[in-house]
């Protein structure tokens, strides 16, 4: 017999798909035939943001379980099988530059204008993302001022530990020793060093190498990610300022080199051959 509860939850109600599909404003007009794909990659873009930050935050409460119970293996393989998660979104965020270059630059310029002072350096969820996996600039909170509840966000991120901070935190609570004096310097190569031996103890501790091979994946696919954003934008507009007043590709080329786990990386380069 058909269910005939008239109130019975629909597919549309429960991903509120009516009020998604009027969330896509253009500003040209007419509208532009584009400016509909440029709006809805951004949004997924967001989505995808919120998602990981959503993913990122349970690895952090799992990474400071792992210290409180350093013997216990439940909280690490949790974090590994969250940090797989944010790695294949990170892939999923690369390859939609893809879609985003089947627009001409002729197309996308005819409704550019319309977006200034609007710029992607603006996006509060990606700074977020920054901010908690350890990339913590102060200076940045001055661009988010025209959203007071975002500001006040990531001023709360930049004093909260990070993914990173808590990370290293749960290491030390293990058997791996980890310097926490010295210069910046001599601490970062301590961190390494720390690093270096889990990989030199593979039986013992691969879970953890696991969690260090994931946090590499994902730093690897935030620079492709990175590096595909230079590509699209040049490949769109060549060397034009950004809409938001930065110098567009040139200063996205200075981000290249920002790793959220440069240690990990950094250890790599201890390690010698046998």
């Amino acid at each position: 017999m058909a269910d005939s509860n008239p109130n019975k939850l629909t597919y549309g109600e429960y991903l509120q798909v009516p009020e998604l599909i009027r969330l896509q404003a253009p500003q040209s007009s007419p509208p532009h035939h584009d400016e509909l794909l440029f709006i809805i990659i951004h949004q997924t873009y967001e989505l995808w943001f919120k998602q990981l930050l959503h993913e990122l935050d349970a690895v952090v409460t799992n990474f400071q379980a792992a210290s409180l119970a350093p013997q216990s293996r439940d909280a690490i393989y949790e974090a590994a099988r969250l940090l797989r998660r944010c790695t294949e979104i990170m892939r999923v965020l690369v390859e939609q530059f893809t879609i985003l270059e089947t627009m001409l630059p002729t197309h996308f310029l005819a409704f550019r204008g319309k977006l200034r002072p609007a710029s992607g350096f603006q996006s509060e969820q990606f700074r977020e993302i920054e901010f908690l996996c350890g990339l913590k600039d102060e200076k940045m909170l001055q661009h988010h001022k025209p959203s007071p509840e975002m500001h006040a966000k990531l001023a709360r991120r930049l004093q909260e530990p990070s993914l990173r901070d808590v990370f290293f935190s749960a290491i030390a609570a293990t058997e791996i020793q980890l310097s926490s004096s010295g210069t910046e310097e001599e601490q970062f190569q301590a961190r390494a060093r720390g690093i270096l031996a889990l990989y030199q103890e593979e039986k013992k501790y691969r879970d953890w190498i696991d969690v260090c091979e994931r946090l590499t994946e994902f730093d690897e696919l935030l620079v492709s990610w990175r590096l595909r954003h230079i590509q699209m934008i040049e490949r769109t507009i060549g060397v034009r300022l950004g809409t938001g007043g930065s110098s567009g590709a040139s200063y996205l080329k200075h981000t290249l080199d920002k790793k959220f786990f440069p240690e990990l990386w950094e250890a790599r380069t201890l390690l010698t051959e046998t």
